[in-house]
């Protein structure tokens, strides 16, 4: 019988014995290929070839291309949750402190997740996946984005009452960017001549928290 064990942001199904079952080899392999190709790129056979599996296996398992590439977004889900929970506790929104306790709410639970492999397909994923024209066609922001999004704006709304509301709603927006690019650690080795280690890292989760309050402030 199949367990599933939570690890730093999202779960693994496993057997008895711990070993990750097939199902959840197919939907890792698959979130892997399509964030390095992007959706149109990889074919349902060859995410069958990289989970070690049968092609019939995943047609089982997912039908379709389509539902499968959405059941990797529902492997992340908890991503979703905690953020969720943590703005839930914020109160009032109305205090001197509640943009800062908002956008550690929407940060920190993906930054505090462990460096992974699982978490640079994840942020690898939602990157390709927001910028891909056709995006749209697919709903996949619409659906298991735009919900948790609304409920941030409203929060910044009451926190930031003087703003105006299109100006938050691109100011959300641009958080995300700075939140998915704030991954990319060897571009900013690159243009630092620096490396990065875990002072890196704790110093940069502080500068991704003033910068996203600086830009909602500023608008």
């Amino acid at each position: 019988m199949a367990k599933s064990r939570k690890t730093s942001g999202s779960h693994i199904d496993a057997d008895d014995h711990g070993t990750p079952t097939r199902r959840y080899r197919i939907v890792i392999e698959a979130g892997r290929l399509f964030s390095l190709k992007g959706y149109h790129s990889v074919s349902m056979r060859e995410i069958a070839t990289a989970a070690d599996v049968q092609l019939s296996l995943i047609v089982y398992h997912f039908s379709n291309k389509e539902n499968l590439y959405r059941s990797i977004f529902d492997h992340f889900h908890t991503f979703f949750e905690e953020r969720l929970e943590q703005l839930d506790r914020i109160e009032p929104l109305t205090a001197p402190d509640a943009l800062h306790r908002i956008v550690e709410a929407f940060v920190m639970p993906v930054l505090n997740a462990k460096a992974t492999e699982e978490r640079w397909i994840y942020s690898q994923l939602i990157l390709r996946e927001a910028s891909d024209p056709e995006e749209e066609a697919r709903g996949i922001i619409r659906d298991y984005y735009d919900p948790m999004a609304r409920k941030f704006i409203e929060a910044l709304k009451k926190a930031l009452s003087d703003k105006d509301f299109h100006g938050l709603t691109w100011g959300y927006l641009f958080s995300v960017s700075a939140l998915v690019m704030s991954h990319f650690d060897a571009r900013m080795q690159r243009l630092s001549d620096s490396e990065t280690n875990e002072a890196h890292e704790y110093e940069k989760n502080k500068f991704l928290i003033r910068f996203i309050c600086g830009g909602l402030s500023g608008i």
